[in-house]
């Protein structure tokens, strides 16, 4: 009989956590599902729009980039340097790619949420006043996965 209370009670839990994760699709990277919405929306429209200064202040600093122009990486420690880079990192092709990104696309695993195949990840960054309050912010970028 405990046996069979203790498997009940084990199915429940199991249920409970699964449908939670149906509610927050993003919950096993620690995210709100409509944070990354926002987020991920205001990322798209402001990329499309070329606001340069608003993508570099949607990242976490210091971030490694892939330059479209020379195939090679660097890393940015600040915003005004992601500016003056934003051109290389997002050519034409990585632009599109981004634009037709649609949110149903996003996919996350512990590490983060991420585009289709990688090319963005984005996570919740732990703000330095309490260590249970976080903002969403572009924490890896890896360029088209072709290029």
């Amino acid at each position: 009989m405990k046996r069979a209370a203790i498997a009940v009670g084990l199915l429940c839990v199991l249920f409970a956590t699964v449908r939670a994760q149906d509610q927050n699709r993003f919950a096993v990277a620690g995210v709100n599902e409509r944070e990354v919405e926002v987020f991920f929306t205001a990322f798209k429209e402001a990329l499309t729009k070329g606001q340069k200064q608003r993508v570099a202040a949607m990242v976490s600093y210091p971030i490694s980039v892939p330059l479209a122009s020379s195939h090679r990486t660097v890393r940015v420690s600040n915003s005004a340097r992601f500016v003056k880079l934003y051109d290389q990192i997002f050519d034409a092709k990585f632009k599109q790619l981004i634009a037709s990104t649609e949110l149903k696309d996003l996919w996350a695993k512990y590490s983060g949420v991420a585009t289709p195949r990688g090319e963005i990840w984005i996570n919740g960054v732990m703000l330095k006043s309490r260590s249970d309050d976080y903002e969403i912010k572009i924490t890896s970028i890896n360029g088209p996965v072709d290029r």
